[in-house]
Formats: C-alpha cells, structure tokens, sequence
C-alpha cells in the first residue's frame, strides 16, 4: 500500500498497478496476469499511443515493466469483483508511512474476500434510485 497523497483515481491506478509490477518483478514472477478495475488504465496502457498528460511518465513506466515478463495479461474487472483490492484502498487514507507492504492479511475478513475474488463471486452494486418521483 501507498500513500500518494490528493490524486486523481487515473493516477493512483497506475501507482498501483507499477508498485505491483515492480514487486511481481522483484520476486521472480515470469507470467502474469494483471486485473484492473480502472478500464480506462487498461486502455491507456494497451493503446501504445504517446501521452502528454499529467500520468505519462507512470504510464511509461508501466508499459516498461510489462515488458519484462515473458508473459503477461492485462485485463479490465469490474470492482465488485475486485473486493481484496477495494478494502486495501480503502486503508491506504490511515497510513503513516509513505509506502508499506503487508506480510499478513489486514484482518480475518480479508481471506474471505480473497476466496470470494478467487471464485467469480462479487457482490451486486448498491444504486440511488435516479428516475423521478411521482405523486399519484
């Protein structure tokens, strides 16, 4: 987890996705699969089209190290399916230090998102009634 300070969600997405190349890297990984739940990031970053915005140089970065896998998926997933993901997000606003990597799950319920990701269950996203409201 990282601690980036006020960002855009496009930018924390590629902070997230090279800190997690960077520590597939470090271990050794040679074949990848990579699901995010940003579907423009995986745009951007399949798209090999040149940037001049304010995340070009993440999103560089984050083209370099695909490459140094010998095999590599990058996909889009909705959040629902990505609860594990969400919860870590959700924690990184309480850090102190600017970067931590957890050796243990934050608690117990973590595990059960873990399996629940794993196997294709995602819970249904709750929306604010939009359509108008008539008297009758």
């Amino acid at each position: 987890m990282r601690n980036i300070g006020v960002a855009t969600n496009i930018t924390a997405e590629f902070w997230a996705l090279r800190d997690g190349l960077i520590l597939a890297s470090q271990l050794g990984i040679t074949q990848l699969r990579v699901e995010l739940d940003a579907k423009v990031v995986v745009d951007l970053v399949l798209s090999r089209k040149s940037s001049n915005s304010p995340y070009s140089s993440l999103l560089n970065d984050c083209r370099f190290l695909l490459n140094r896998f010998q095999q590599v998926r990058l996909s889009h997933a909705f959040q629902e399916a990505n609860c594990c993901a969400d919860s870590l997000v959700k924690g990184v606003c309480y850090l102190l230090e600017d970067f931590v990597l957890l050796e243990l799950p934050p608690n117990d319920r973590f595990y059960v998102m873990l399996n629940s990701d794993a196997s294709g269950l995602y819970s249904l996203r709750l929306l604010a009634n939009t359509l108008p409201f008539f008297a009758s």
